[in-house]
C-alpha cells in the first residue's frame, strides 16, 4: 500500500471506529462503527470474512455510501447478499429513516443480520433471490462471505422472485453481492428497472463476461458509470455502478 494510501487508510479506520482501531489486527466483533456524531456496534462471530468486509464497507467505503450521502436521501435500500448486516448497519446509521430490505440464505450469518437489525429500520429476510421462487442448494462449508448457490451446495434454502424484491417498492439504492446469483437476479430485469442507483460485485464464473453484463444491465433501462475490476483476481471479480436513465436525465 502506498504511503499516501496508507495513511488515509488509517485516518479512515481511526475515525469510522471512534478510535477504537488504528490497525486491521485491532478488529474484533462487535465491530465499531462511528460515522460523524452517530456510533453504533455490529455484532458477529470472529472470522477473517467479517472482518473482510468490515475493512470493504467500513472503512475503504467500496460501496461509495459516504459519498452517496452528500447528495441523495433515499428512502427503500436493498441490500442483497447482506450476509451479517455490516452494509445494512452503515444505511442504516447514514439513513435513519429508510426502509432497508436486507436478503441472506446463510442461517448463520442471517442470525447475526437479525440481530444488527434490532432498534432500527432494516428488513431481515433469510432466503436467497433468483428469477424465481424456488428451493436452491447453498454452500455453507465455507466462510459465509463466500457462499455460492450451486449444485454443489450442501443446504437446501428458500428463494424469492426479484420480483418479490423490496415488496415490489421503487428502490433508490441496491447494493448486489450474491457470488454469482446475479446472473439468474438480473435475468429478470424488472427488479433493476425499478431501481435508481446500483452497485453489483460481479462474478465471472462459468464463462459469464462484462459484455454480456452490460447487455443485462442496459436492458433495463441503466446505464453503466464505473467498472473497476479486482486486479488480484485478473479482473474475475469487481464492483460496477450504474443508474437509471431517468435518474440521469435529472441531474
Amino acid at each position: 500500500m502506498k504511503l499516501f494510501s496508507r495513511i488515509e487508510f488509517i485516518n479512515n479506520l481511526l475515525f469510522r471506529s471512534r478510535f477504537h482501531y488504528f490497525r486491521m489486527a485491532m478488529v474484533h466483533p462487535p465491530y465499531w462503527l462511528s460515522i460523524g456524531s452517530k456510533t453504533t456496534r455490529v455484532l458477529a462471530d470472529d472470522t477473517s470474512g467479517s472482518a473482510t468486509c468490515y475493512r470493504e464497507v467500513i472503512v475503504e467505503d467500496c460501496y461509495g455510501m459516504l459519498d452517496y450521502v452528500k447528495h441523495y436521501s433515499p428512502s427503500v435500500i436493498v441490500d442483497l447478499g447482506a450476509n451479517i448486516g455490516i452494509f445494512s448497519k452503515l444505511c442504516s446509521l447514514l439513513f435513519p429513516d429508510a426502509d432497508v430490505y436486507a436478503y441472506e440464505p446463510n442461517p448463520t450469518a442471517f442470525s447475526w443480520l437479525k440481530q444488527n437489525a434490532e432498534a432500527t429500520r432494516i428488513k431481515a429476510f433469510n432466503c436467497a433471490v433468483g428469477n424465481k421462487a424456488s428451493m436452491v442448494m447453498l454452500e455453507t462449508d465455507c466462510d459465509s462471505t463466500i457462499g455460492r448457490i450451486s449444485s454443489k451446495g450442501n443446504l437446501s434454502v428458500k428463494c424469492i422472485s426479484a420480483t418479490e424484491v423490496a415488496e415490489c417498492r421503487k428502490i433508490d439504492f441496491m447494493k448486489m453481492d450474491c457470488e454469482g446469483s446475479e446472473w439468474l437476479i438480473l435475468q429478470d430485469n424488472n427488479l433493476l428497472k425499478r431501481t435508481q442507483s446500483f452497485c453489483l460485485e460481479y462474478h465471472l464464473y462459468e464463462n459469464h463476461n462484462l459484455p454480456e453484463l452490460r447487455r443485462l444491465i442496459e436492458q433495463a433501462d441503466h446505464r453503466i458509470l464505473c467498472i473497476s475490476p479486482n486486479k488480484a483476481y485478473e479482473g474475475r471479480f469487481g464492483l460496477l455502478w450504474s443508474a437509471h436513465l431517468s435518474m440521469l436525465e435529472n441531474l
